[in-house]
């Protein structure tokens, strides 16, 4: 997925310029990569965003995660997917 059919998606409008900014940048992220890099990478944006007072609400950053899925061959799409319900379950 690019960053142009993210942009023009239903699910991201109301979502501010400098949060679009960080969407693109992820959707620009590791093309092919594996899950390790994905989570760093989600990791680095996270960090970036929440350095210059950035939140992102609980669907934006699932939007930011099927990006980053996305950008995986399938069988580290299907790895990365087993990390995030592992942390989501620690989570809770």
């Amino acid at each position: 997925m690019n960053f142009d059919e993210v942009f023009n998606a239903q699910n991201t409008k109301g979502i501010s310029p400098e949060k679009l900014a960080f969407l693109k940048a992820m959707s620009s992220r590791q093309a092919g990569g594996n899950a390790q890099e994905m989570m760093a990478s989600l990791m680095s944006i996270s960090n970036s965003a929440q350095k210059q007072g950035v939140a992102f609400s609980d669907s934006e950053r699932d939007l930011m995660l099927e990006l980053l899925l996305n950008n995986l061959s399938p069988e580290e799409g299907k790895k990365a997917r087993s990390m995030i319900q592992m942390m989501k379950r620690m989570k809770h």
